[in-house]
């Protein structure tokens, strides 16, 4: 407990901060979470979205469909390597997103701290570093889209999502085609990509490739050395709309 322990000491200065605030911290994953993970989620009767590639959509269990998975206040996203877990507790939002080995946890709500059934679940689901203390860092979203770090080929607004604490937010305010923490981008090309990235591309040309990709793995697209930029997909708007 005393990790949950330090969260609540660092929570107790949250409502000071002006601004749109929430709290972030890194979190290494206990060895063999990540595999018992679905099943100790079923047990709890957390409802699980699971991304198929195969059929290139979702998979609900203990949920008919997205919307009635996240009107709960618990929920699981699986997708590969890639995990995003997130419980809610009045106005606040407990997320924990990475994959097997390292996550980061982050935290936001308005009016008074609600988050110890938040960490209860946690702990239940073996997920919280046993006897380690987490430390909380506050941050600010930004009010204007930052550039991306130099060398790094994704829009602005790819950028931000990649870090904002809330991706399901940021992606419908933003209109971004989202399946489960995957995202639709498309590439542009000087080249060919690496075939680590085979497996998210929908379709493709010459120049330009469509991916559906897991929200963490944005960085390393923009970074092959054949992407001159990734972007969302253009919307055509009808002549006269």
């Amino acid at each position: 407990m005393k990790s949950v322990i330090t969260m609540l000491l660092s929570l107790s200065f949250f409502g000071l901060a002006q601004g749109p605030t929430y709290l972030w911290a890194p979190c290494q994953i206990p060895t063999e979470a990540f595999s018992a993970l679905p099943e100790r989620a079923q047990t709890l009767s957390i409802p699980i979205a699971r991304f198929l590639p195969e059929k290139g959509a979702l998979e609900f269990l203990g949920a008919a469909d997205e919307t009635e998975l996240l009107s709960g206040n618990a929920f699981l996203y699986l997708d590969g390597e890639f995990f995003l877990l997130g419980i809610r507790e009045g106005t606040w939002t407990t997320i924990l997103r990475g994959k097997p080995d390292s996550a980061e946890l982050v935290i936001f709500g308005t009016g008074s701290p609600e988050i110890l059934s938040s960490f209860a679940i946690l702990e239940a689901l073996g997920l919280l570093p046993w006897g380690e203390a987490i430390e909380l860092a506050e941050k600010t979203v930004p009010l204007k889209l930052p550039a991306p770090p130099e060398g790094l080929k994704l829009d602005p607004i790819l950028w931000t999502l990649v870090g904002h604490p809330d991706w399901f937010a940021f992606s419908r305010d933003y209109g971004l085609e989202r399946a489960g923490i995957r995202v639709r981008v498309v590439a542009e090309l000087q080249g060919s990509l690496s075939q680590a990235f085979e497996g998210y591309i929908r379709s493709s040309t010459e120049n330009l490739a469509e991916l559906l990709i897991p929200i963490p793995l944005l960085p390393e697209l923009g970074k092959d050395p054949a992407v001159k930029i990734v972007r969302p997909p253009f919307v055509p708007h009808p002549l006269g709309g």
